[in-house]
């Protein structure tokens, strides 16, 4: 009797223990949206189908620099806040520290942008856009 009672205990704890090792590992790689903690700081009309908007993520504190995320969309209506919102649903065209030094849209409705600064990852299924990356 006293061997299935330390069997019951042993498998009490190890399931126990096996329940808080996997709580442990999902707690610590949860991976929070950072994006939702954007705000909007520019809107340019590049023409009549699109629109640049940048945000701006400074919440990092003084030892993380503040990330810009650049997107390429129709015009979209609402306060900042509201926008803000709708963009983070979006992929970003560039997410980086630096800036979009120069923007121009032709004839034919092809976006060129002249981006510099360090560049954290560009979004490349994006039908008519140019992009000049600088150190």
């Amino acid at each position: 009797m006293p061997f299935k009672t330390a069997i019951k205990w042993i498998h009490r704890f190890v399931t126990v223990l096996l329940l808080v090792l996997v709580g442990a590992f999902l707690w610590l790689n949860h991976q929070p949206t950072h994006r939702e903690s954007d705000e909007l700081k520019r809107a340019y009309k590049l023409s009549d189908d699109v629109w640049l908007y940048m945000t701006a993520n400074d919440e990092g504190g003084t030892t993380v620099p503040t990330i810009y995320r650049y997107y390429l969309s129709k015009e979209i209506h609402g306060d900042n806040k509201d926008i803000a919102k709708t963009l983070a649903t979006i992929p970003p065209v560039i997410v980086g520290t630096g800036s979009i030094v120069e923007t121009s849209v032709d004839k034919k409705g092809e976006v060129t942008l002249s981006y510099s600064g360090k560049v954290f990852s560009v979004r490349e299924d994006i039908g008519q856009l140019k992009l000049t990356l600088t150190p």
